[in-house]
Formats: structure tokens, C-alpha cells, sequence
């Protein structure tokens, strides 16, 4: 990979920081400096577009040659040169790996360690490359008819009730991911603007995220995962439904708070015993007056977005957490 371009640039980077992070990680465990390698890798692959991290995967293991791969490309032999006793380096390193292709691990384990010791070994390479090819697994997507992610398409197939073997048509998927967008984004602002007006104050507030995060994720922008927008996706789906299921709740309590108050017998049993000048309908009468003093509908109102509110912040308490 040419050192001049930014690709190679990269390259040669993150080949220097695997080194010096497993140099670093001599004294852990492997388990260790394997997740640590492979977090750096992680890393750097986030900020790649999706199609360009296997390329630059298999680049990345170029860098990194081990004495059991030395015949398979991994490792380029110059020609064998005419000399008795060749004095080029890399051609002495090119007999070196011939010689050493039939030697035991443990031997070549052995000489790899006093290169290592001299400054001429690549340190962690047998395991960089392993955290490589794992990580490679990962971004390698199986693909079905028309290049789509056949994982991708298996779980749509389930999701809307399709056999495993039926087809799915390619332009109608598109024109379904259009319409379902429309949908979500003409949804969230709505159910936004009820949430803010009916909790101002409430614990868990809903923002609009989905505008943004859409374009992002379908454009590749690595800061927008699947799960993040799943997670977005979640939240207004739980606002929505804890909105409605938020005004049956409330309609139920409101009337057992109405009737707790205003009933004949709630009024009554609340009222001062009549006597022989005020007939007890007129203590009856007097207490209604007392109970409505600053009820309007306007008090109604309230109390009923209070009991939705409270209701729909609970239910997104649990789902946030």
C-alpha cells in the first residue's frame, strides 16, 4: 500500500498503534490484548463507509506476516540469487522463512523471539492478524437476490409474515421503506409537541431525533448504528402507545375521581345535617356550591392531562431504562 496516500497513511498508522498496543499489553492476558486490538480496529473501521472495510481489512493483514504463512502470499520471496552466501537482508529473511516452514511451533516460536529480542520481529503479528480475520467475519455480509443482505432480508420476511423462499421484490421494498419513513417522520413531531404540552415537567421528555438519524444511518454515517435508530424508533412507538393507552387510564380515574366528589351520596354524607328552619336539600345544595368553588372546565383540563402525564411518564421511565 503506497505510504503517500491517505488510505496508506491509515494503514501504516493503525499498524504502528496495533504493535505498540500489544508490546504495551505484554504483561495481560491474551483474552485482554485480544478485545483491546480488536476495539482499536472497531475504531478505525467506524469511520470507513460500510463497502470499504473488508478491502481495507485484508490491506491491514498484509502488514502483519507470520512464519507459518510465509508460502501463501503473505509474504513475498525475492528470487533465490546466484551467490554462494547471499549478503541482501531480505533475501537472507526469504531463506530464513524456507528453512523455517518445516520446523516445529515451538522453534519457530523460538527464532521469532530473538528477532524480536534483536528489533527485527513484528510483535503480536499471529495474533493481530487472528483479531483481523475475526472482525473481517463481522463486516463480511451474506448477501441474496439483488446484492441485498440476505440476514437483512430473512428478518423483514419474518417481521411481515412472509414464507422463508418468497422473493422479495426489490422496488416494492423501496417504495415500502419510502412510505414507512413518510409515516415515522410525519408521526414524531406530532406525538412530540402532545408530549411537551402535556408534561412540561416530566422526567423522561421525547425529542425529535428521527429527522436526522434517518439520513444518517441510510447514508452510512457511522455515527448512526442500527441499534441507535432502533432505539429511537422504540421510544416514539412507546410515546404513541403510552399516549393512548394514557387517555383510557385517565378517562377511568378522572370519572372515580368525579364520582368520589360529586355523587349524591358523596355530597350528602359530605353536607351538615338539615334542621327545621334548612331542609337538608338545601345543605345539600349548599355543599355542591362549595365543592365547585374554582372548578371550571378549565381545572378539568388539567386534572386530566396530569393523570395522562403522569401515566405516560412512568410507562417511559421503564422503557428508557
Amino acid at each position: 500500500m503506497e505510504p503517500a496516500t491517505e488510505r496508506g497513511r491509515r494503514l501504516a498508522a493503525l499498524s504502528a498503534q496495533l504493535r505498540e498496543l500489544h508490546a504495551a499489553l505484554a504483561d495481560e492476558s491474551a483474552d485482554m490484548r485480544q478485545e483491546q486490538l480488536r476495539d482499536r480496529v472497531q475504531r478505525e473501521l467506524s469511520s470507513l463507509p460500510a463497502h470499504e472495510r473488508e478491502p481495507f481489512l485484508s490491506d491491514l493483514m498484509t502488514q502483519f506476516p507470520v512464519w507459518n504463512e510465509g508460502n501463501n502470499g503473505s509474504v513475498q520471496h525475492a528470487p533465490a540469487p546466484a551467490a554462494a552466501k547471499p549478503t541482501d537482508p531480505r533475501a537472507l529473511a526469504d531463506m530464513l522463512i524456507e528453512a523455517c516452514a518445516s520446523l516445529p511451533e515451538t522453534a519457530r516460536n523460538d527464532i521469532a523471539g530473538r528477532l524480536a529480542a534483536a528489533g527485527l520481529g513484528i510483535s503480536g503479528g499471529g495474533q493481530v492478524r487472528e483479531v483481523v480475520k475475526e472482525v473481517i467475519k463481522e463486516v463480511r455480509v451474506p448477501t441474496g437476490p439483488g446484492g441485498l443482505p440476505a440476514a437483512a432480508l430473512g428478518e423483514l420476511r419474518r417481521m411481515v409474515g412472509l414464507p422463508a423462499d418468497t422473493e422479495i421484490q426489490g422496488d416494492r421494498l423501496v417504495d415500502l421503506c419510502t412510505l414507512l419513513s413518510e409515516f415515522v417522520l410525519k408521526l414524531e413531531p406530532w406525538a412530540c409537541t402532545y408530549w411537551r404540552e402535556l408534561g412540561p415537567d416530566a422526567k423522561n421528555p421525547v425529542p425529535r431525533s428521527l429527522d436526522k438519524g434517518l439520513a444518517k444511518f441510510v447514508s452510512g454515517d457511522p455515527s448512526a448504528s442500527k441499534d441507535a435508530v432502533a432505539r429511537d424508533i422504540l421510544k416514539l412507538r412507546s410515546l404513541v402507545s403510552l399516549l393512548l393507552k394514557g387517555v383510557l387510564d385517565s378517562g377511568k380515574q378522572f370519572g372515580k375521581d368525579h364520582m368520589a366528589r360529586f355523587s349524591v351520596d358523596a355530597v350528602q354524607s359530605a353536607a351538615e345535617r338539615g334542621t327545621f328552619t334548612e331542609s337538608q336539600g338545601a345543605k345539600n345544595w349548599k355543599q355542591y356550591v362549595r365543592l365547585m368553588e374554582g372548578y371550571d372546565a378549565a381545572a378539568m383540563e388539567k386534572r386530566l392531562k396530569s393523570l395522562i402525564a403522569k401515566d405516560v411518564d412512568n410507562g417511559l421511565s421503564q422503557v428508557i431504562r
